[in-house]
């Protein structure tokens, strides 16, 4: 493989504390019931409509805007350093820099934020580019991944998605990419199966030795 494509949260990072604390945020801002820790969690990695749609079916887009503005201001505050590398992680991007072959992040998160993470955790240098929708948070990973493959000047041939979430692999898959489900991630292998993936990795060490090393 030329280059790989790495989901963000759950993939490469563990930011569930903080996002499911402005999860909160944002459903006490509509008046939503409490929702569950687990709930809440098999949330993260979608984009924030499709988050608050889930709790609240018959919300307006006014509303949308209400909450997603509410999230933000939390996670702005405090959510977005409340983030760290998944074990093994660290090493997989110093490997594959040493060995010549790209890194990108192809995240649901906005770019901004997704950036801002990329300074925190200090891997800047081990990232070759970051992709991500704008605060709108309108485009499909489909689409992210197809951007990703355009600002790389590579072909789906030369490339492997590695994400959690069965929106890693239906867009890797529509984008011709073959797609890798992180088992140590947010989702579950049952999500990932039925979303049409058929390799997985058990945390990022199994990655690194099965397809960087």
């Amino acid at each position: 493989m030329r280059a790989f494509f790495f989901d963000l949260d759950g993939t490469l990072t563990d930011s569930k504390a903080g996002i499911v604390q402005c999860y909160r945020v944002a459903l006490r801002a509509l008046g939503a019931p409490a929702a569950s820790d687990p709930d809440l969690t098999r949330q993260v990695g979608a984009p924030l409509p499709v988050m608050l749609r889930a709790f609240r079916p018959e919300i307006t887009d006014a509303d949308i805007e209400h909450g997603i503005a509410a999230y933000r201001a939390a996670f702005e505050r405090e959510g977005i350093f409340k983030n760290e590398l998944y074990p093994g992680v660290l090493n997989m991007l110093e490997t594959l820099r040493e060995s010549g072959r790209e890194s990108w992040i192809v995240t649901s998160k906005p770019a901004r934020y997704a950036q801002q993470v990329v300074d925190i955790l200090g891997i800047r240098d081990l990232v070759t580019g970051v992709i991500g929708p704008g605060l709108d948070e309108l485009g499909t990973k489909v689409d992210l991944i197809c951007r990703a493959l355009t600002a790389a000047g590579l072909t789906p041939a030369q490339v492997t998605m590695l994400g959690d979430r069965h929106y890693d692999v239906t867009g890797a898959l529509e984008a011709g990419v073959a797609p890798v489900g992180a088992l140590w991630g947010y989702g579950t292998r049952t999500e990932l199966t039925a979303a049409g993936c058929r390799e997985f990795a058990a945390s990022a060490e199994d990655f690194s030795k099965r397809y960087v090393a």
